[in-house]
């Protein structure tokens, strides 16, 4: 084992073929050299985050969310990477965050790096146990969230799993396994906020829910290769207005489906992806037609808000996910 630096340089601490219990020693001595030097910084967190291991392509994502998480949801951050290694590598560290305001302190949060192999991973839930704040909430964070979790027992520690469904080729049908576990935030939700929304609200009107009975026909443009938002937002309508969904077929930026009415009136499902589409959360336009009668809705003035969402997403509110997991599950059906 090698031994800790006497003391923590700069708020760092850095160990090879470490022991768990060293690490949670090492964040302590962090702390207490802080409040002997850190001059004002309260040590704050909100959260217990818990990253799975990812590929290196994921590296630059988690950077930028990670980025900016002490100003929203400082945290106590523990991020677990695979190496072949057989021993437990840890880095730790505080970030910390000035204050401009007269009278007012920074605030602190810590980052924990523990790479590991690929057995000490399959127990995973047990390694970080000791880390974790218990009067805080456990998020997971899954980065790619088609690879399978090293160790199933973080979905039973984590209050919830954080996901984004927009990733390249992530199967539904996996998300929705997750979503039958633990509540999943996904950031692909949260940017279609605008187009769930602008649909209600145009059956706000009599005129147009006396059509709703009546819809033959959903059509969903949307922007890029990938069609996991309009699935989503086809899945949510179809959960919404009652319809029994089908699969969808096609390729070439074109695929289309069917859903049965209530009354066993057939609607025709058609997700078609339009090249020169800026999108809105990868959404273009969505339109719901009766016969000769149309409703459409545009992104007009949408845009996607210079919001963070990752922030919105790491906040344990229920009101987040709700139709969530109807939708996903129609959009897994409509998926095949």
């Amino acid at each position: 084992m090698s031994a800790a630096r006497p003391e923590p340089e700069e708020g760092r601490w850095r160990g090879e073929n470490v022991r768990i219990d060293q690490v949670g020693a090492e964040l302590d001595r962090l702390h207490r050299h802080h409040q002997r030097e850190g001059g004002g910084h309260a040590l704050t967190r909100t959260l217990n985050l818990i990253v799975a291991p990812s590929s290196p392509d994921a590296r630059a994502v988690i950077d930028r969310a990670l980025a900016g998480l002490g100003a929203h949801s400082p945290s106590r951050t523990l991020i677990l990477c695979r190496h072949n290694a057989d021993r437990l590598d840890a880095e730790a560290s505080l970030e910390c965050r000035f204050s401009d305001a007269v009278g007012r302190v920074g605030v602190c949060h810590e980052v924990v790096v523990l790479s590991a192999d690929q057995e000490r991973l399959e127990h995973a839930a047990s390694l970080v146990a000791p880390l974790l704040l218990s009067d805080l909430p456990t998020v997971l964070w899954l980065p790619e969230p088609g690879s399978p979790v090293p160790d199933p027992r973080l979905l039973e520690r984590s209050q919830q799993v954080l996901v984004d469904s927009a990733n390249d080729g992530v199967p539904l049908q996996r998300l929705l396994e997750l979503a039958l576990v633990a509540p999943v935030h996904d950031l692909a939700w949260g940017r279609l906020e605008f187009w769930r929304a602008a649909t209600a609200a145009a059956f706000e009107r009599p005129e147009p829910r006396r059509l709703l009975p009546r819809i033959t026909g959903l059509e969903v443009v949307h922007e890029g290769e990938t069609q996991s938002a309009a699935l989503l937002l086809a899945g949510w309508v179809t959960a919404r207005a009652g319809w029994r969904a089908g699969g969808i077929e096609g390729d070439d930026g074109l695929a289309s489906g069917t859903a049965t009415r209530p009354d066993g009136g057939v609607v025709t499902l058609s997700l078609r992806r339009d090249p020169q589409a800026r999108g809105c959360g990868g959404v273009e336009s969505l339109t719901l037609s009766a016969g000769l009668d149309e409703i459409r809705v545009a992104r007009g003035g949408a845009t996607s808000r210079l919001r963070d969402l990752f922030a919105e997403a790491l906040q344990p509110l229920s009101s987040y996910g709700r139709g969530y997991r109807d939708a996903l599950s129609i959009a897994a059906i409509l998926e095949g």
